[in-house]
C-alpha cells in the first residue's frame, strides 16, 4: 500500500513538472510549471513616453538691417537648430541652413540688398561632425540660393579639417549682390598682406544645368580688394544662451 502511493505521488509530480512546449523554432521540448500562470502576474513598469523636445525661442544670431535678419530656431543649444533668413518687411521667412550659424566664428559683412541671391556659412557641430578623427577631415561649406531657398545647394571652401568650427575664426565671407567673397588670413592679426581671398559669382541654374550645380561659378582668385563694411551693423554670430532651454 505504501509503495503504491509513493508511485501515485511519483507520477503525479513527473506530470507535474513536465509539459510540451512547442517553440517558434521547431519542435522542441521544454519543461515548464503549469501552476506558474496561476501565479499573480506582476504588471510592467509603463515606459515612460518620450516626451517632445522642447526648442529655445527663435532667436536673431545675425541682423542685417531693421528688417532683414537671420534666426535660430528648433535648437536647445546655441550650436545645434537651424537658421533662417527673414526679410519682416516682405514677409519672407526660409530655411537658409540645416545647422546653426552660431558655429560660424568668422566674421560676416552682408552688403547686399536682394532676397533671392542668398549665400551663409555652414559649420558643422564638432561633437557631430563626420570627419573628426577621420584621416582627411573634412571641408566647411557655404550655403547657396538664387531663388529665394526654393533651392538650396552649397560650395566647400577651405581646406580639409578636423576643426571645423575653429578653422572657421580665420575667414571673412562679404556678401554682395552678385556673388560673395571668402576671405582667409594666415596669421591670427587680420592684415592685407596675410590675406587670400576667392569669390564666387552666382549664377542661376538652367534647365540645362547639371541637378547638382550650386548657382554659383567660381571661386576666382582676388588679388585685391576694396569694400566700405563701415556701415555693417554686425560683424559676429551672436547668440542669447538665456534663451537656451532649461530643462536640456
Amino acid at each position: 500500500m505504501i509503495n503504491l502511493i509513493m508511485r501515485f505521488c511519483f507520477i503525479y509530480v513527473v506530470s507535474v513538472l513536465s509539459g510540451c512546449v512547442v517553440g517558434p523554432y521547431g519542435g522542441g521540448v521544454a519543461f515548464v510549471n503549469p501552476f506558474s500562470a496561476m501565479k499573480d502576474t506582476q504588471k510592467e513598469p509603463e515606459k515612460k513616453k518620450q516626451q517632445p523636445e522642447v526648442y529655445g525661442p527663435p532667436q536673431i544670431i545675425y541682423r542685417i538691417d531693421k528688417d532683414r535678419y537671420f534666426t535660430l530656431e528648433e535648437y536647445t543649444r546655441c550650436e545645434n537648430g537651424k537658421t533662417f533668413y527673414n526679410n519682416k518687411a516682405k514677409g519672407i521667412h526660409t530655411l537658409i541652413s540645416p545647422s546653426s550659424g552660431y558655429l560660424f566664428k568668422g566674421r560676416l559683412f552682408w552688403l547686399s540688398n536682394r532676397d533671392d541671391y542668398l549665400a551663409f556659412p555652414i559649420t558643422e557641430n564638432d561633437n557631430k561632425a563626420a570627419c573628426k578623427g577621420s584621416d582627411k577631415g573634412c571641408l566647411n561649406v557655404i550655403s547657396v540660393t538664387t531663388d529665394g531657398g526654393e533651392t538650396v545647394r552649397s560650395v566647400t571652401y577651405g581646406s580639409n579639417t578636423q576643426d571645423p568650427n575653429g578653422d572657421t575664426k580665420d575667414y571673412d565671407m562679404l556678401v554682395t549682390n552678385d556673388g560673395f567673397y571668402m576671405i582667409e588670413y594666415a596669421f591670427k592679426e587680420r592684415t592685407p598682406t596675410s590675406a587670400y581671398a576667392l569669390k564666387w559669382t552666382f549664377s542661376p541654374a538652367t534647365k540645362k544645368s547639371n541637378p547638382a550645380y550650386p548657382g554659383v561659378t567660381g571661386p576666382i582668385y582676388q588679388p585685391e580688394l576694396s569694400f566700405d563694411v563701415s556701415q555693417v551693423p554686425q560683424e559676429i554670430m551672436q547668440c542669447d544662451r538665456n534663451l537656451e532651454p532649461k530643462n536640456q
